[in-house]
C-alpha cells in the first residue's frame, strides 16, 4: 500500500514540476510533508535531510563562490577568456567544459565543482549578451557525466577495490576489476559526451530562461565598491584553499562551511550577502527530492525494482542485452533516487544476477556506475540538476527533453565498450 502511495505522490510531484504553477522547491517540500503524513517516510529521516552533508555543501559552496564573485577575479578571468576565444560561443563553452572536466578528476564533490564554475559562466554570459540557458546545462553535463573518468587519478581511485569486495561477498571470484577497468569505459564515453554537449546540445536548449533565474550573485556583488587589498586577497585565498582541500580529500561540507565562515568573519562578505547568496530555493528543492529518494527506499520500491530485474533476466545470456538492461534500469532509477543510492542498490543485484547464470558481472557493474553519472533528467538524480535548473532557468520539461537523448546514447556506447571488453 505504501509503495503505491509513494509512487502516486512521485507522479503528482513530477506533474506539478512540469506545469510549474507552484515553485518547485515548495512542491518538493509539500510532497515531503505528505510522505510523512501517509507513513511513507518517517519524520526523523525527513528532518535529517535538512542537515544532509550535500545540503550543507551546497549552501556553503554558494557562499564561497559569492566570496570569489565579490573580488575582481571573475571579471579578469572573463575578460581574458573572451579575448583568447575571440568571443566565440562554441570556444567559450568548450573552454569552460574542459576546465570543469579537468577539475572533476580531482574535486570529489560535484556539487562544489558546479558551484565554483557557474558564477564564471554567468559572468561570461552577461559579457557576451547571451542567455545562461544556453550554457548551464552543458556545464552540468560536464560536471556530472565527465567527472572521475580517469579513475586512477580521481577521488575514487580505489573504487575497483570496493567493487571487487562486492563481487567476492556475493559469490563471484573468477574475475576481478583492475584500477583501469572503469576508465576504459568511462573515458571514451566521457569524450563523446563532451563533444555532444558542445556542438549539439546548445541547439536544443531554449534561447531564454523559461522560469525566473535568481539574481546573479556575481553582478550584484561586483557592483559594490572594490574590496580593500587585504580582503581581495582573502577572497581569492579562501576559494583556492577550499578547492585544494577538496582535492586532497577533506570532508566537503566541513571545508566549504569553514570557508564560508571565514569569508564573513573577515568582512569579505557581510552576513546579509552570505545569506542572500545561499540560493535557498535550490537547496530546499534538493531537500524535498532527496527525501523522496529516502521514501522510495524505505517503502521497498527500490528493492522491488531490483527483484524485478533479476526475474526479467532469467534465461537471458546475451551480454549486450544484459548490460544495456542494467544500464537502462540504473538510469531510470537514478531519476527517482539519488545516484549513490542507486549504485548501492543495483551493484549487488548485478553481481547476484550474473553469478546465478554463470556470467562475468564486471561489465554490468561498470554500466550501473556509468548510468548513475548519466541521468540528468529530474532533480532527484543529483543535487547538480536543481542547481543547473535554477542557474539556467530551465523547466522540468526541458530537462527531460534535453537529457534523455545523451543519456541513452551514453548507454548504447558504454554497453558496446563494456560488454566487448568484459564479455559475459
Amino acid at each position: 500500500m505504501q509503495i503505491t502511495i509513494c509512487l502516486a505522490l512521485f507522479v503528482a510531484m513530477l506533474v506539478l514540476f512540469f506545469f510549474n504553477k507552484i515553485p518547485m522547491s515548495f512542491t518538493a517540500l509539500g510532497a515531503m510533508v505528505l510522505l510523512v503524513l501517509t507513513g511513507c517516510l518517517d519524520a526523523k529521516t525527513a528532518v535529517a535531510t535538512f542537515g544532509n552533508s550535500t545540503v550543507v555543501t551546497m549552501a556553503a559552496m554558494f557562499v564561497v563562490a559569492a566570496g570569489l564573485s565579490r573580488t575582481q577575479m571573475i571579471s579578469h578571468i572573463t575578460k581574458l577568456l573572451y579575448r583568447i576565444t575571440d568571443g566565440s560561443f562554441t570556444k567559450v563553452l568548450a573552454s569552460y567544459m574542459l576546465v570543469t572536466c579537468l577539475l572533476g578528476q580531482f574535486v570529489p564533490s560535484i556539487v562544489a565543482l558546479f558551484a565554483l564554475v557557474y558564477p564564471l559562466v554567468q559572468n561570461m554570459c552577461e559579457r557576451m549578451n547571451i542567455s545562461p540557458s544556453k550554457m548551464m546545462y552543458p556545464i552540468a553535463v560536464a560536471t556530472v557525466s565527465s567527472s572521475f573518468i580517469i579513475e586512477p587519478i580521481g577521488p575514487y581511485a580505489a573504487w575497483y577495490v570496493t567493487q571487487n569486495g562486492f563481487m567476492e561477498s556475493y559469490g563471484w571470484t573468477a574475475t576481478k576489476l583492475s584500477m583501469w577497468s572503469e576508465t576504459l569505459v568511462f573515458f571514451p564515453v566521457g569524450v563523446l559526451t563532451l563533444l555532444y554537449a558542445i556542438f549539439i546540445m546548445p541547439r536544443m536548449l531554449p534561447d531564454a530562461p523559461e522560469v525566473a533565474i535568481s539574481e546573479v550573485a556575481a553582478r550584484k556583488l561586483q557592483e559594490k565598491e572594490p574590496l580593500s587589498p587585504v580582503r581581495e586577497v582573502l577572497g581569492y585565498g579562501v576559494f583556492v584553499i577550499v578547492i585544494v582541500c577538496l582535492m586532497l580529500g577533506f570532508s566537503s561540507w566541513q571545508v566549504t562551511l569553514a570557508g564560508a565562515v571565514v569569508l564573513v568573519a573577515t568582512g569579505v562578505l557581510t552576513e546579509r550577502e552570505a545569506i542572500d547568496n545561499m540560493n535557498m530555493s535550490t537547496v530546499l528543492l534538493y531537500v524535498g527530492v532527496s527525501a523522496f529518494g529516502e521514501a522510495l527506499a524505505q517503502t521497498g520500491a527500490a528493492k522491488m525494482i531490483g527483484d524485478g530485474i533479476a526475474n526479467m533476466l532469467q534465461g537471458v545470456t546475451n551480454g549486450y542485452i544484459v548490460g544495456f538492461i542494467f544500464y537502462l534500469v540504473s538510469f531510470l532509477m537514478t531519476s527517482l533516487l539519488y545516484n549513490r543510492a542507486v549504485s548501492t542498490v543495483l551493484t549487488p543485484v548485478a553481481v547476484i544476477t550474473c553469478s546465478s547464470i554463470g556470467c562475468d558481472p564486471r561489465g554490468p557493474v561498470i554500466l550501473c556506475a556509468l548510468a548513475t553519472m548519466s541521468s540528468l533528467i529530474t532533480p532527484m538524480a543529483t543535487a547538480v540538476v536543481p542547481m543547473a535548473m535554477n542557474a539556467g532557468g530551465y523547466s522540468a520539461k526541458t530537462m527531460l527533453k534535453v537529457g534523455i537523448i545523451p543519456g541513452l546514447l551514453r548507454g548504447v556506447i558504454g554497453t558496446l565498450i563494456a560488454m566487448t571488453l568484459f564479455p559475459m
